[in-house]
């Protein structure tokens, strides 16, 4: 888990970047690229296989977790299985 860097840490990175002593970023391997384009398509394939009434459902998780107070950083709502 990363953590918050500090002034120094942050001083250091820019720093090597504005030196061009920068680390090159790592490409992503096969299982991230077909995670990520599995990801893609998931969502489209799910609202295709879902009824309007699981749909208005959906819909309706949102709307309440948009509107209820934050607690701690965190929805208030609380969700459950959507069934298809």
């Amino acid at each position: 888990m990363a953590t918050k860097k500090d002034f120094s840490q942050v001083a250091h990175d820019v720093f090597m970047r504005a030196t061009g002593q920068a680390p090159a970023k790592k490409a992503p391997n096969a299982k991230q690229l077909a995670g990520r384009s599995g990801g893609l398509v998931g969502g489209k394939k799910r609202m295709e296989s879902m009824t309007t009434e699981a749909k208005a459902k959906l819909s309706a998780l949102g709307v309440a977790a948009r509107k209820a107070p934050a607690s701690n950083g965190a929805g208030a709502v609380k969700v459950t299985k959507i069934s298809r």
